[in-house]
């Protein structure tokens, strides 16, 4: 059997998180424990979210980009390491806004990176711009002093 191009086009992918939820690094709503068979993410769908592009943990929080550049982050914030400006825990995917150019860009702020540490979160743009947010107790953001408190939307070239 063999499918036609337009039929390949239109299957979504679909993202699963399962595992320990006490912070709700899961994604699914709740601070509950998920097992692999429970934990699709149907809300990162083209029709809702939209598609994911890059997705990526740290020890108690996640992070997605979308295939349209836009980032969703739910777990642990205590560090601001989910780069909403809040120190507090998200159990639902809740969108960031790191500029309001990064997120509607589309001359070379394209996110093209994302990496999340144990308490921190990288993301970087086509143009060379990097911005990190989280932990910088031993100067992982970046810097050169070291400071526990959160940066939020720290950017450098």
């Amino acid at each position: 059997m063999s499918l036609k191009l337009a039929e390949i086009t239109s299957v979504e992918e679909e993202l699963v998180c399962w595992g320990n939820g006490a912070l709700g690094q899961c994604g699914h709503g709740n601070r509950t424990d998920n097992e692999a068979k429970d934990g699709f993410l149907g809300a990162f769908v083209s029709k809702k979210l939209g598609r994911v592009k890059f997705f990526s943990c740290g020890s108690t929080h996640s992070v997605v980009v979308t295939a349209e550049n836009k980032i969703f982050a739910w777990g642990n914030g205590n560090s601001g390491q989910l780069g909403n400006g809040e120190r507090g825990m998200k159990c639902d995917p809740t969108e960031v806004c790191l500029s309001p150019s990064i997120n509607n860009d589309t001359t070379g702020k394209e996110i093209i990176g994302l990496a999340c540490g144990g308490r921190h979160t990288f993301i970087w743009t086509r143009g060379g711009q990097v911005y990190s947010f989280g932990n910088n107790f031993y100067s992982q953001l970046g810097y050169d002093f070291m400071e526990e408190n959160f940066k939020e939307h720290q950017f450098f070239i």
